[in-house]
């Protein structure tokens, strides 16, 4: 069939991983290379886009190899729910081999399930840790999907337990069998007249009154009524005030999974019971408890809970089954909205799930931003569809775990890279119909230009991209001038001169399909054609879509330590720790990294920490302002030392010093020149991501119907991928993006060539609701 087809040229733009994903699953159909010839066009030296991870390649001495250590735009941890993101990779280290010491997916990542969570009570920090019992899955194979119905119920047993410890569930003991028997009637009633109070079962009054008088005859009674609320009230324990979520519970458990076989009166009696019991806890809540670090939490995670199912339920997203309805709400808004209490939304719990998706408009701490459903998303696929561990952490840098094994099946595949090529614009036809021609710019001269350039470097048998360019690839005086003027040409604000502007042009036969892999927040300046494109009414969901699809510049730092963790002081196992203080809010011990990189033994690192978080957003200013680069990163080194120097203590009390409980020792800092106090914070990395295409794309309430999906560009031969179309997840993340390249590839397959794409797109468009 394919000697039939026309081969078509795809031109893909940008280097990131949808790109990369995309390229690779066009690749994966037999004979692809009869089907089209793909090119990718990357900026600068590496590949990666926010996920890019630089070795260091700068000597510190003459003599002295460098320390190779990992530079990253962040802090990267995959999450156990990633099915189509592992799936990916163990194909790629199938077909590769791997790389160097990592020959499976089971080398280059291990499972983490310790997550701390920081809450500050009684004015002092408190540790919040929580380790997730690990399962028999893993990523790679899958199967931990399961469904909102099974989430819910799931989340109300968790309601239960939780009560209970905090010692709530259990009424007075009683003195005697009499007393016994006193309860049990009086909750007995209490359930009863429930039930009758919402027209839930209707019976005459003489039964009721016998029923109360003799409870010996409530089992007969149970078996006349209707069957699922008899089964549900089975073997409940009327002596504790759990009754009504035991109630609830029973009842979720029998119904089936497919909720579009539910009565409503169901859904409607679960609500009431899940009302009446909140209704029992508030009147048990004591202020003191609030302030209790034991029972503090528990409650919160109660109050959080039930307003989540209580959501559910009254927008009727069981009913439509879609998460999309609720993302016209802010989360916190949302929860407020369903009886969530002020601090509860307030807490640990909540924050931490907007420093997770840096979701903070404008990179201001006080604008927490982040739409409902959305949310609802990303903590139901976390914390119930894990496989093997709720996180999995890569055993070195992102670059050589992740986008290494990709790039060297594409390349084995054949599909060509041109390395140090900048998009500048697209070009419409005289209809606006289509892409009639790309204007890319050249910004070096290789020293063969017949050969790619080889971007790889080998460090402790990994293969590797370097923090720079390979200046020995580049022609001599070329090479030479970037060099001595410190030339970042990755960076949208670099005074470097081009060597050539290139015209691809679709009349030429350079290109039939054009995939744009370009963050959107570098889309303006490229595609200002298709924003104003009048004779095109696409232009106008153009508009909407750079306009209402909001990103925000980060943060990332890494420091490297003589002590261990535990000589910190840090009193529990390796940790990823979040909610803790704006805006350096995540922490992460990366120690297990260290074997890979390269230090000499008199500087011998024997812990490594990142930190991540949003910074206040600068904006995008011309890209002739040639300054902003340096002034930004100077800005955040000196609030980067501010919060060593104040909020350290916490989190290591051994790494202080006594005049400075809250502050870093200085001292404890590998520095390869060894110098003194705060200066030895410039041998560390820390990192501000402002360039358009590392702004991480946010998810505010409301944008989510801006987003357009992979074959909506409204223009003939454009395709969209990345983690900002609508891909189903919409959510700043590995697995949103590896999602939405999969749907890239199955719409050009199907559409360009009339194949059909028989790959599963694990968990799209909430298909496990």
């Amino acid at each position: 069939m394919f000697e039939t087809l026309k081969p078509k040229k795809i031109a893909i733009l940008g280097g990131g991983i949808a790109s990369l994903t995309t390229a690779y699953e066009l690749t994966n159909q037999p004979g692809w290379n009869s089907l089209d010839e793909i090119t990718i066009y990357q900026t600068g030296w590496r590949l990666g886009g926010k996920c890019a991870t630089g070795r260091n390649v700068k000597l510190h001495k003459p003599d002295h190899e460098p320390d190779y250590r990992i530079e990253e735009h962040g802090l990267h941890i995959f999450f156990g729910f990633y099915e189509n993101a592992f799936r990916l990779l163990k194909e790629c280290y199938d077909e590769s081999g791997g790389n160097g010491p990592f020959s499976t997916i089971e080398d280059a990542f291990k499972p983490h399930n310790l997550i701390v969570l920081e809450e500050y009570i009684n004015q002092n920090w408190i540790n919040l840790p929580f380790d997730f019992p690990a399962n028999t899955l893993v990523p790679w194979q899958g199967g931990g999907i399961s469904s909102l119905w099974e989430n819910i119920y799931t989340t109300l047993k968790f309601v239960i337990q939780i009560y209970t410890e905090i010692g709530y569930g259990q009424l007075q003991k009683p003195a005697n069998f009499v007393e016994v028997i006193s309860q049990q009637i009086a909750l007995g009633k209490e359930v009863i007249e429930f039930l009758l109070e919402g027209s839930i079962l209707q019976f005459p009054d003489q039964l009721i009154q016998l029923l109360l008088k003799e409870p010996s005859r409530w089992e007969t009674w149970f078996k006349n009524i209707n069957q699922d609320i008899k089964t549900a009230l089975e073997n409940l324990d009327f002596t504790s005030d759990a009754v009504f979520l035991n109630f609830a519970c029973n009842l979720a458990q029998l119904l089936p999974q497919n909720t579009k076989t539910h009565r409503r009166e169901h859904h409607q009696l679960i609500l009431k019971l899940i009302d009446r019991f909140t209704e029992r806890l508030n009147q048990q809540r004591e202020p003191s408890d609030e302030q209790n670090a034991y029972t503090g939490w528990r409650l919160t995670l109660i109050d959080l809970a039930l307003a989540n199912i209580r959501g559910l339920f009254v927008d009727d997203v069981i009913q439509y089954r879609s998460l999309d309805i609720l993302d016209e709400y802010d989360y916190r808004d949302w929860l407020l909205k369903h009886g969530a209490r002020k601090k509860s939304v307030d807490s640990a719990f909540i924050r931490v799930l907007y420093d997770l998706v840096y979701g903070f408009l404008d990179g201001n701490i006080n604008k927490p931003r982040l739409a409902a459903g959305t949310a609802i998303r990303i903590l139901m696929t976390i914390l119930f569809q894990y496989n093997g561990a709720i996180m999995w952490k890569m055993q070195a840098g992102m670059g050589e775990t992740v986008i290494t094994p990709l790039y060297q099946v594409l390349k084995e595949r054949g599909v060509k890279f041109k390395f140090f090529h900048v998009v500048k614009q697209l070009h419409l036809d005289e209809d606006q119909k289509s892409i009639a021609s790309i204007t890319i710019a050249r910004q070096v001269n290789l020293k063969n230009p017949a050969q790619e350039y080889q971007p790889l470097i080998n460090v402790k048998g990994l293969l590797c991209w370097p923090n720079q360019p390979l200046y020995d690839q580049i022609v001599d005086e070329e090479a030479k001038t970037l060099q001595e003027q410190n030339i970042d040409l990755e960076s949208h604000w670099t005074p470097w001169q081009d060597v050539e502007e290139i015209t691809l042009s679709a009349k030429n036969d350079d290109f039939d399909i054009v995939v744009l892999g370009i963050p959107i927040a570098g889309l303006p300046s490229i595609c200002d054609q298709l924003i104003h494109a009048e004779k095109n009414p696409a232009h106008q969901q153009w508009q909407n879509m750079v306009t209402n699809v909001k990103t925000v510049t980060t943060q990332g730092g890494q420091i490297w330590l003589k002590p261990t963790l535990s000589q910190l002081g840090w009193k529990l196992s390796s940790p990823v720790l979040g909610a803790y203080v704006e805006p350096l809010d995540v922490y992460a011990d990366m120690s297990e990294l260290l074997q890979r990189e390269n230090w000499p033994a008199e500087h011998y690192p024997y812990n490594v920490a990142y930190f991540t978080g949003v910074i206040a957003d600068p904006g995008i200013p011309p890209s002739s302002e040639y300054t902003f680069p340096a002034q930004q990163q100077k800005k955040i080194e000196s609030e980067a030392i501010a919060f060593l120097k104040t909020q350290i203590g916490h989190l290591w009390p051994n790494a202080t010093l006594q005049e400075n409980p809250q502050g870093l020792n200085w001292e404890l800092l590998v520095d390869l020149k060894n110098r003194q106090g705060a200066e030895r914070f410039d041998a560390q990395y820390w990192r501000v991501n402002i360039d358009p295409s590392e702004r991480y794309v946010l998810s505010v309430p409301g944008s989510t119907k801006y987003r357009l999906k992979t074959d909506e560009s409204g223009f003939n031969n454009l395709y969209l991928t990345g983690d900002w179309i609508n891909n189903g997840y919409n959510s700043g993340c590995v697995e949103a993006t590896v999602m939405s390249a999969m749907q890239t590839a199955r719409a050009i397959l199907q559409q360009c060539f009339r194949i059909k794409y028989t790959k599963e797109i694990i968990g799209e468009w909430d298909s496990w609701i």
